[in-house]
């Protein structure tokens, strides 16, 4: 039950019968209703070649770029699974709900917040998840998942000795796992757009492929109840994607709307791990303070959607000059 559970509900924990070669993790936003405090927590687990097994906390603060990374023992990680509830230590974590308790060095992150209003993404029995078909090939290198689109935040905490009230606020959740983190990739993701009940996300990966690799990408707006996916798997194209100074512009297309997004990319970026192998140590860069300018068209270039969104992950790694489309 447990394997076709795992296949049909990607954000429960994946690896319980891993045993070396792995890494999963769960990427939290954590915006208050003032948008002062911008946050992000990822819990995870690796697991490296020679089968030794870590838990691990990271924490980035989209105001300040300062970055955190708390190692803990396997035997502190829990899960259940049928649902998505990951304990780690005395933290835990599910798409309902989070508790802290990390006082470490520099670092003092203590509360209970409750997640309501969830929008989780959209499933079907041939797309259980953003990676579309690809969700059921067993070889690739990463997998990616997106679990709340969006959801209100109710709760308070206490952050570098400072009360943070975040009722009201907003937050986002995803996973990867998989192997590796790919060689090269873009991702930028918003959910604070003027216009409510808004969230954009890209993702775009050199990935390996029976002893090559291919460029794939991933990207979904939604509007309201209205969800727009734009992927390799739906033939959707990438007609223009470059980096000038700190701007990224990315144009999409599927065969109903072309999809224009530019990102203004913020200064502020932490230094967080990433895995290689199931093992923690590679450094990558990201920001979680960028804004995010979108407009939809569709076919007869009219516009069918405008606005802009704050407070954007991006994460620009590896050699992604490669990824770009178009003129550089």
């Amino acid at each position: 039950m447990y394997r076709i559970n795992r296949l049909f509900n990607p954000e429960i924990f994946l690896g319980k019968y891993r045993k070396k070669n792995y890494f999963e993790g769960w990427y939290f936003k954590l915006i208050d209703e003032d948008k002062k405090c911008i946050l992000s927590i990822i819990s995870g687990i690796a697991i490296n070649k020679n089968g030794e097994k870590k838990a691990f906390i990271q924490t980035i603060d989209g105001i300040t770029g300062q970055t955190h990374y708390i190692p803990f023992d396997y035997k502190d990680f829990k899960y259940d699974n049928e649902n998505f509830q990951v304990f780690i230590g005395n933290n835990y974590f599910s798409k309902e709900r989070m508790i802290l308790n990390l006082e470490k060095d520099d670092l003092s992150f203590i509360g209970e917040l409750y997640f309501t209003d969830r929008i989780p993404y959209p499933k079907t029995i041939t797309h259980p998840g953003i990676m579309g078909p690809f969700s059921f090939v067993p070889f690739m290198e990463c997998y990616h998942g997106v679990v709340n689109i969006s959801h209100n935040i109710q709760g308070k905490m206490i952050y570098q000795k400072r009360i943070i009230d975040f009722n009201n606020g907003y937050g986002y959740i995803e996973k990867d796992w998989g192997k590796s983190f790919p060689e090269s990739w873009i991702w930028v993701q918003s959910n604070h757009f003027t216009k409510e009940n808004t969230s954009f996300m890209f993702s775009i990966a050199k990935i390996p492929w029976f002893g090559s690799f291919f460029i794939g990408f991933i990207s979904f707006l939604r509007i309201g109840d209205n969800h727009h996916t734009f992927a390799t798997y739906t033939r959707s194209k990438i007609k223009y994607l470059n980096l000038k100074d700190h701007l990224l512009s990315i144009t999409l297309k599927n065969s109903k709307y072309q999809l224009q997004a530019q990102v203004d990319i913020s200064t502020n970026k932490g230094e967080l791990m990433a895995p290689k192998i199931g093992t923690m140590n590679r450094k990558i860069e990201e920001t979680i303070n960028s804004k995010v300018s979108i407009l939809l068209l569709n076919k007869d270039n009219n516009i069918i959607f405008k606005d802009t969104g704050y407070h954007g992950g991006t994460e620009l790694c590896g050699s992604y000059e490669e990824l770009l489309v178009g003129s550089r």
